[in-house]
């Protein structure tokens, strides 16, 4: 209606799936670890970026590249 580009939204992008734990790469941080993926979302002002939406203790949500974030150990 505005000519702002609608968000686009799949469960699965570069090799992370909702669900999945997920820690920040490359050493620690002030997130409470793991984070949790929900999903991958275009960004309103650039249609054809996608971010991985990741919520860090299960209150904080943020948007992530896939190389700024990687799987955690499972445990077994």
């Amino acid at each position: 209606m505005y000519g702002i580009p609608s968000v686009e939204t799949v469960d699965s992008r570069e090799g992370f799936s909702k669900g999945d734990l997920v820690q920040r790469a490359g050493g620690p941080s002030e997130l409470p670890e793991p984070g949790v993926v929900q999903c991958w979302s275009t960004l309103e002002y650039a249609p054809t970026e996608w971010r991985c939406i990741v919520t860090w203790g299960g209150r904080y949500i943020a948007r992530h590249k896939a190389h700024e974030i990687e799987h955690t150990a499972q445990p077994g």
